[in-house]
């Protein structure tokens, strides 16, 4: 008997949920499967990517409020001491130093390291504003990428998985730009606001 479309929606929330805690679940391969799934008629297309992203947002807004209430504490609470290990939470704090202002965005593109960087950043007190907009532009990039590459390429995982692995890495570079862009346009302004005569 196959999986009900209640089932494939509720099951597709639940993983996303628990890879946005920090779980070993590849979310990327969970969103594919959306897309999968939607190529298969089990759910429709524009179901798995609003499943999707709300899934991945809450999931991420979860820890990240986890890291807010419990500041540091976070890391030495059951269940998470297995996956925010010392190791993962320092390369976090490497990337908040090398990325502070856009952090919340440059996560979504760092599998393994965006559940210690959302905990960090709730701890560190982030405003909620900031990280919704940040991690929620990210998602509405990320997640029709991966579900429309799953929706594309039906079964054929072994493909689907190549272009993952190439749209990745231009995504990235896109992220890298981005940011360049932003420090320049900052450098700029500031080298404006301090060289203009005072009045």
């Amino acid at each position: 008997m196959g999986m009900s479309t209640g089932a494939a929606y509720a099951s597709i929330i639940g993983v996303l949920l628990l890879c946005g805690l920090g779980l070993p679940i590849p979310e990327d391969i969970t969103l594919l499967a959306a897309g999968l799934l939607a190529s298969s008629g089990h759910i429709s297309l524009p179901g798995a990517l609003i499943v999707g992203f709300f899934g991945v947002l809450i999931g991420d807004a979860i820890l990240f409020f986890l890291g807010r209430k419990f500041g540091a504490r976070i890391f030495g609470l059951p269940g998470f001491r297995r996956f925010l290990t010392p190791e993962r939470i320092a390369k976090a704090e490497d990337r908040i130093r090398k990325n502070g202002h856009f952090i919340c965005f440059v996560a979504r593109f760092l599998p393994g390291l965006r559940a210690p960087i959302y905990a960090l950043a709730g701890a560190m007190g982030v405003r909620p504003a900031v990280f919704i907009m940040q991690d929620g532009f990210a998602a509405l990039i990320s997640v029709p990428i991966w579900v429309y590459l799953g929706f594309l390429f039906g079964e054929n995982w072994e493909v689907a998985i190549k272009y993952v692995k190439r749209t990745q890495g231009a995504i990235i570079g896109i992220v890298v730009v981005l940011i360049l862009v932003y420090v320049v346009y900052r450098f700029i302004k500031r080298s404006r606001a301090v060289s203009a005569p005072k009045t």
